[in-house]
């Protein structure tokens, strides 16, 4: 079974593109049920951390770009965000009631579950996905692990309108980019939420289905041509290529499908107390299809990323490009505290993000 795994991973871009053409031939409503079952397939047959199959050169951009930019607000790592304000909920309250929506196999949940509850903290934790699967295997997880008795699972469509007992603290983990009916999703976490409690995220918010921006793809092919041939390997396509062709990953499933209005939706129901962003032209060079061509160790390849890093973060911050990363808390309007934005405000963020959709719609 995990050949069988590892081989439907390495050769998963045949499925996307047979996804692709059935979505031009097949009603809409049949192609929205193909692509939650390609989710539902995936999560089963990727590996279960996938920030392990990220290439060194990610965590060289990270450590030296973003990671400076973060502990600036505050904010080292989702980890560690996530951590820090649900001790600091226990201390106020002497408790904290924690839910992680679209958690898949909850294991950032457990190991956040065991340290507080390791540290004496009075934390329980409730896991929600749409994957019964997943939810199984987390149940069984916290077991044998000895926190099945603060642990429990819920399944169900965030697509559509719920309301949990509401938590103190809501961790949306890499899950925003995935859900169609964001407006909904929105205010259904409002609705969760404690009047002085706190929603966290780390996500995606670029262009939907990761498609890059005009303006950032003018960066990235302006820098691909600066590259050797052996440099342009392209590990989706499997070929080297002579410019950087976006692949629209919504086309095939839910993987990004609504990226770009993330940060507006929130805006609507919630108030951003802290929000950092990061990542734009820079990201093609640093993820799985391309990265891997680059060699952390090497003097020429970290001076490459180290200039379009540079240049990343000035466009983003002049408002040239939104950026396709973010880090945030939020809480109630009218409840958050001393705000705090890296570089560019939500509000600058949501302004940039329409400024390249109008150039999208200008060039149809």
């Amino acid at each position: 079974m995990d050949r069988l795994k590892t081989w439907i991973y390495r050769n998963r871009r045949h499925a996307k593109r047979l996804l692709v053409a059935a979505g031009r031939v097949f009603p809409v409503p049949l192609t929205r049920r193909l692509r939650a079952l390609a989710e539902q397939v995936a999560y089963r047959v990727v590996p279960e951390y996938q920030g392990d199959t990220l290439p060194p050169i990610f965590g060289y951009w990270a450590g030296r770009h973003v990671q400076p930019c973060a502990e600036r607000i505050g904010m080292p790592s989702p980890d560690a965000l996530y951590y820090a304000e649900a001790k600091a909920v226990a201390l106020r309250k002497g408790q904290v009631s924690i839910a992680s929506i679209g958690s898949g196999a909850c294991s950032l949940e457990l190991s956040l579950l065991e340290r507080l509850r390791g540290e004496g903290v009075d934390a329980r934790m409730l896991c929600v996905d749409f994957n019964v699967a997943l939810m199984e295997m987390a149940l069984q997880a916290a077991r044998a692990r000895g926190l099945d008795e603060w642990f429990t699972v819920a399944t169900l469509d965030c697509n559509r309108p719920f309301a949990l007992e509401r938590r103190d603290v809501i961790v949306v983990n890499q899950f925003f980019h995935h859900v169609e009916e964001l407006e909904t999703f929105a205010a259904s976490l409002r609705d969760s939420l404690e009047s002085e409690g706190v929603l966290l995220t780390s996500d995606v918010i670029g262009r939907n289905g990761h498609v890059l921006w005009p303006a950032v793809d003018v960066v990235v092919q302006e820098f691909w041509q600066r590259l050797p041939q052996d440099k342009r390997f392209d590990r989706y396509h499997s070929a080297r290529r002579d410019r950087y062709v976006s692949v629209d990953h919504a086309a095939y499933s839910n993987e990004g499908v609504r990226a770009q209005d993330v940060v507006a939706s929130l805006m609507a129901q919630f108030e951003f107390e802290r929000f950092l962003t990061f990542g734009g032209a820079i990201m093609p060079f640093v993820e799985r299809r391309i990265g891997f061509n680059f060699d952390p160790g090497s003097p020429e390849d970290r001076a490459f990323i180290d200039e379009l890093a540079a240049l990343d973060l000035a466009r983003i911050e002049a408002g040239d490009y939104p950026a396709s990363n973010m880090i945030a808390v939020l809480r109630h309007k009218g409840k958050a505290g001393a705000r705090s934005f890296v570089p560019v405000s939500p509000e600058q963020h949501v302004a940039s993000t329409r400024r390249q959709l109008a150039l999208c719609r200008a060039a149809r």
